[in-house]
C-alpha cells in the first residue's frame, strides 16, 4: 500500500499518514481522535480502536500525537 492510498475505519475515510501504522500490533484498525482531556484539549492522536473501547492507559497499543513535532537528527 502506498503513503497516498486511504482505508476506512469506522465508515470514515482517511489518508494514509507516513509512520502511522492502518492496524495496531493487535490486528485492531487505527483511527484519528480528538482529545476532550483538560491538559490537551482539542489535540488530535492516533489510537487503537481495541485500547480506546477498554480505555486501555500506559499500554503498548499504537498512540501517537497527531501534532507532534518531527525530530530530525543531526
Amino acid at each position: 500500500m502506498s503513503a497516498a492510498s486511504s482505508s476506512t475505519t469506522g465508515g470514515r475515510r482517511r489518508i494514509r499518514t507516513p509512520g502511522i501504522p492502518s492496524r495496531c500490533w493487535c490486528g485492531v484498525g487505527v483511527t484519528e481522535i480528538i482529545s476532550r482531556s483538560n491538559p490537551n484539549l482539542y489535540h488530535r492522536y492516533y489510537r487503537c480502536l481495541f485500547a480506546t473501547s477498554q480505555r486501555l492507559e500506559n499500554d503498548n497499543h499504537v498512540f501517537k500525537w497527531v501534532d507532534e513535532p518531527m525530530r530530525y537528527s543531526s
